[in-house]
Order: C-alpha cells, then sequence, then structure tokens
C-alpha cells in the first residue's frame, strides 16, 4: 500500500455522527468565520465557542466525522482546513488554555483518535490539489496544500 493509500479508521464505538450536507455547509461555515477571527482574541473565543456546540460532548468526534463525510464528498479543501483547525487547537491553543478557559469555551485538546483520523484523511485527500494551493491564508499566516500534507503526516506518525 502507497503512502497516499492509508485509510483513516473512523471511530468504531457507535457514536460517530451522521454527517449530511447541511452539516458540511455548517463546518464550510465555521471553518471561514473561524479564519476570519484569527488575529482578535474576542472573535476567536466566541468563534471556539460554535465550534465547540457542535455534535455531542466532546466536539472533536463530530468534526472527525464532518472531515470524513467532506472527504467523501470530494472536498479536499474542507479536510485540510479541518486538519489544520484541528492541528492549531492541538498545538497552539490547548496548551496555553486553563481549564477554566476550556469549560467556558467547551473545548479543549483533541482526542488522539479524532486528531489522528483527522491527520490521515488530510493525508490521503490532500494530494488531490495542486501542492501550492493555499487552505489557510489570513492575517496570521499563509499554508498551502503541500505544508497541511507534511503537518498531517507527522500527526499521523506519532
Amino acid at each position: 500500500m502507497g503512502l497516499f493509500d492509508r485509510r483513516a479508521a473512523p471511530p468504531d464505538d457507535g457514536t460517530a455522527p451522521a454527517i449530511g450536507a447541511a452539516e458540511l455547509a455548517d463546518a464550510t461555515a465555521l471553518m471561514d468565520r473561524w479564519d476570519a477571527a484569527l488575529g482578535s482574541s474576542d472573535a476567536i473565543w466566541a468563534t471556539l465557542a460554535q465550534i465547540a456546540d457542535r455534535g455531542a460532548t466532546p466536539p472533536w468526534p463530530w468534526w472527525a466525522a464532518a472531515s470524513r463525510a467532506a472527504a467523501e464528498a470530494g472536498d479536499p479543501v474542507l479536510v485540510g482546513r479541518i486538519f489544520l483547525f484541528t492541528h492549531l487547537v492541538a498545538t497552539q491553543l490547548a496548551p496555553r488554555m486553563t481549564p477554566e478557559k476550556e469549560r467556558e469555551v467547551g473545548l479543549g485538546r483533541p482526542d488522539p483518535l479524532s486528531y489522528r483520523a483527522v491527520a490521515e484523511l488530510a493525508m490521503r485527500t490532500l494530494p488531490q490539489l495542486p501542492q501550492e494551493q493555499l487552505l489557510h491564508d489570513t492575517a496570521t499566516g499563509k499554508v498551502d496544500a503541500a505544508a497541511a500534507w507534511t503537518m498531517a503526516a507527522a500527526v499521523a506518525a506519532s
């Protein structure tokens, strides 16, 4: 099996939510709000609370399911954006969040199973895009498909 043929194993606990077209549109809108909020502390926390309000508690299995649904719908851009959001929370936001802030926002560090599933889906779908296609282009920085794939590969390998 080649590197790009890896399949992300969905959580098999029977609780993975069903994600349809309306939920994918909602996920896209939330990722748009997230990108717009970056650089504004108040907007970031408000948007994180909206993002956390998806699916059951904790929200990360919902986001892993949304990533799977996006991959199945042929939307590698949304898969990549969900991965980049998840990765940013895992590596930059969650380590600095106090327990009080996590409770207030309703979102903390991604659970390892969901984080890995999102990363593996990104590894599988991002090669469908031109390497230089920007998935993240905000005041806080730019990330293209090739860089996102590299980050996803590092998460999946850990």
